[in-house]
């Protein structure tokens, strides 16, 4: 018998993350496997969920262009570019959508955001993997895997899983390498959480160049990842192609109301944030006196490398796993010898560096 058939490449698609065991009833489980925010949404916005979650029963009327305008007045960005959606993956998948045919190659680095593979073979397009440097992008990588069949680069900067990023120098020669018709999509996730003097602000990257397409979510420092809302600024005429082919309502009451209201919240942002940095850098100095060799992150996570320590990656993830801790690890090869921690609350990742302190010590 003849069955629907999917799209060729679809059958490519591999998991990009190794999901942890079921957790066990009963227990306390320090969960530092996704890049959520432990701080959580503001006292201000969860009173706002509280009051949208009595209108659920309505559609989000607008909501999306209203959401879109105090995104672009808040940002200083042009209104008619800005799109908001169901998480900036939502907004990842429709750009490719719309720009990648079957038989086009996407161009992304070869250790960054394990998911933009996928986002080529959904649309039965080759996904080509730029060589990098130590776990960070290159742009002259890049370029270099650029022919006629390139449509498209897609860049998380700063990175995930790696926490690496490019700075002003390294942006500035990929975009003057890169022909006008394929499309640089720079995936900013992480952008709230730089502090590096060097790093420039992706949406003024949009405003020089009609071929760059900002990606942002609120799912990070907001702490609004269950409720799956996400941004992107772009030239009008890709933003209106990127707003044609949204679901009728991309966003809903709750998530609008509380969207407006953590973007606003500048003093619970900068706590996070602030809160984040240091106890980022007192774990990964934790691990380092280990003999643990941490990556640079600009992020809410850290890369950690266990090639040189007394137990390998996945017996340290198992051990954590024991513990009732909740790390991330990957399928690729290339992560074999890593683990990623996301930042959780102070008291948390203290018990987290004791229990890797009693296993490598």
């Amino acid at each position: 018998m003849i069955t629907p058939q999917p799209r060729p490449g679809l059958k490519n698609i591999r998991p990009h993350m190794i999901a942890p065991d079921a957790v066990r009833s009963g227990t306390s489980w320090i969960n530092i496997s996704s890049n959520e925010s432990a701080f959580g949404p503001s006292a201000a916005v969860q009173e706002a969920a509280r009051k949208a979650a009595c209108n659920m029963h309505r559609y989000a009327e607008g909501a999306e262009v209203r959401l879109s305008e105090q995104i672009a007045h808040h940002y200083g960005l042009r209104s008619n570019g800005v799109v908001c959606g169901h998480g900036s993956d939502d907004l990842l998948a429709r750009i490719a959508r719309i720009y990648l045919r079957p038989g086009d190659e996407l161009i992304c680095s070869v250790n960054g955001y394990q998911k933009f593979p996928n986002y080529a073979f959904a649309n039965d397009a080759n996904p080509i993997r730029a060589t990098d440097r130590k776990f960070t992008a290159d742009a002259d990588e890049i370029l270099a895997c650029v022919n006629e069949r390139t449509r498209m680069v897609m860049l998380a900067n700063p990175d995930n899983p790696t926490g690496t990023w490019l700075g002003k120098e390294q942006i500035g020669r990929l975009l003057s390498g890169l022909p006008s018709h394929i499309l640089l999509v720079l995936d900013s996730a992480y952008f709230e959480y730089v502090d590096m003097p060097d790093f420039e602000a992706p949406g003024d990257v949009v405003d020089e160049y009609s071929n760059v397409v900002m990606t942002r979510t609120f799912s990070k420092l907001y702490g609004l990842a269950g409720l799956r809302l996400g941004w992107l600024y772009a030239d009008k005429a890709i933003a209106e192609n990127v707003r044609k082919i949204g679901t009728t309502f991309p966003i809903s009451n709750i998530a609008f109301e509380c969207g407006a209201k953590a973007l606003i919240d500048s003093e619970h942002l900068n706590n996070v944030r602030r809160n984040n940095s240091r106890i980022r850098k007192r774990f990964a100095d934790s691990l380092t006196q280990m003999g643990v060799r941490v990556y640079p992150s600009q992020t809410n996570f850290v890369l950690a490398e266990f090639a040189n320590t007394r137990c390998s990656a996945a017996e340290v993830y198992s051990s954590l796993l024991a513990d009732g801790i909740i790390a991330r690890r990957f399928p690729t090869q290339n992560f074999a010898d890593c683990i990623r921690f996301t930042i959780a609350l102070e008291s948390q990742m203290d018990q987290v560096a004791a229990a890797l302190h009693e296993l490598l010590a």
